[in-house]
C-alpha cells in the first residue's frame, strides 16, 4: 500500500513539474513574442464576405490606411460584385502633402476596384481629430452610414495607438450602439404609431433597416506589436496582437489569393510618398502578408 501511495505521489509530481514547465516556456515564448502564435491562424474563424450586390463601406482616417488594412477585403469584395465606398476622414496633410496624397490615394483605390465616386473627402485636418467637435463629427459620420446603408461596415479598431484612428474607431462603435438603443425603442412602441411624428417614426425605420443588417469590422495599423515583424514577410501570416485578444471580442482572418496580394501589393505600392520614409515603408510592406484580420464583438 505505501509503496503505491509513493507511486502515485511520483506520478503527481511529475505531471505537475511537466505543467510547470510548459508554463515557464509559455511565459518565455510570449514574451518574446507578443502576438498569437503562427499557427493559431488556422483557428481563427473566416470572415464574411459580401454577396453581389451587397454594400460594403469603410472609414479611413488616412491616405493609405484603407489599403494597408484591408485591401485585400476590398479588391475580394469587388471582384464578388459588391459596391465598396470609401470614406477618407482626413486631409493626409500633416506634411503638407494633401494633393499628392490624395492622388495616391486615388490611383490605389483605383488599383483595387474602386470608382471614384466611391470616394468620400471629409477633409477634416490629419492627427488633429481628438480636438474637433465630438458631437459634429459623429454627426457627420453617421450622416454618411445612414447614407450608404452599407451590409458591412469597417472602421479603425477604438484600441490603434494613433489618436485619429481610435478617435473614429470610438465614434463609430458610439453610433452603431445608439442604433441599437434606437432599434429598441422602435420595437418598444411598436403599436403606439399614431402616437409618434411621422419623421420621427421614418427615422427609427430608416435607423433599424441599417443597424439589423449590418455586420462590423474593426481594423488595427498602429500597435507596438502589429504588423509583427514590421517588415516584408509576404510568406507570414499577420495575427493580432496579445493584449487585445479579449473575452468581449474575437478576430477573424481573410486569406488573401495569390491574385489578391499581388494587386493589394500594387495598390500600396501607389503611396510612393509614404514609402520614402523608412518607418512608414516598413508599416506598408509588413501588411503584405498571407491574410488580414479583423475584430468583431461578440
Amino acid at each position: 500500500m505505501i509503496a503505491k501511495i509513493k507511486s502515485s505521489r511520483k506520478w503527481q509530481l511529475s505531471i505537475l513539474g511537466i505543467f510547470i514547465v510548459i508554463a515557464i516556456a509559455a511565459f518565455w515564448y510570449f514574451r518574446a513574442n507578443p502576438v498569437m502564435p503562427q499557427m493559431t491562424i488556422y483557428f481563427l474563424s473566416e470572415v464574411n464576405l459580401p454577396q453581389q450586390g451587397d454594400t460594403v463601406l469603410i472609414f479611413a482616417p488616412h491616405p493609405d490606411d484603407e489599403t494597408i488594412a484591408c485591401g485585400g477585403y476590398i479588391n475580394e469584395s469587388v471582384k464578388r460584385g459588391a459596391e465598396v465606398h470609401i470614406v477618407l476622414v482626413t486631409d493626409g496633410n500633416r506634411r503638407n502633402l494633401q494633393v499628392l496624397r490624395y492622388l495616391e490615394f486615388e490611383n490605389a483605390t483605383r488599383t483595387l476596384g474602386v470608382p471614384g465616386e466611391n470616394l468620400v473627402y471629409l477633409n477634416y485636418p490629419d492627427s488633429r481629430l481628438a480636438l474637433e467637435n465630438c458631437e459634429k463629427l459623429k454627426e457627420v459620420l453617421a450622416e454618411q452610414i445612414e447614407k450608404v446603408q452599407p451590409d458591412i461596415l469597417l472602421y479603425p479598431h477604438p484600441n490603434d495607438t494613433h489618436k485619429d484612428h481610435s478617435t473614429v474607431g470610438t465614434i463609430i462603435e458610439e453610433i452603431m450602439q445608439q442604433m441599437k438603443e434606437k432599434v429598441g425603442v422602435k420595437e418598444y412602441l411598436l403599436g403606439y404609431e399614431d402616437l409618434v411624428k411621422e419623421e420621427v417614426w421614418e427615422e427609427l425605420e430608416v435607423v433599424e433597416k441599417i443597424a439589423k443588417k449590418i455586420t462590423c469590422y474593426k481594423y488595427l495599423v498602429h500597435h507596438a506589436y502589429f504588423p509583427y515583424p514590421k517588415k516584408y514577410a509576404p510568406e507570414l501570416f499577420v495575427l493580432p496582437p496579445l493584449d487585445l485578444v479579449t473575452i468581449e471580442g474575437g478576430w477573424e482572418k481573410f486569406m488573401l489569393s495569390e491574385e489578391t496580394k499581388k494587386t493589394k501589393e500594387r495598390a500600396l505600392r501607389a503611396y510612393v510618398s509614404q514609402l520614402r520614409n523608412p518607418l512608414l515603408k516598413n508599416l506598408l510592406e509588413a501588411s503584405i502578408r498571407e491574410n488580414e484580420i479583423f475584430a468583431v464583438n461578440q
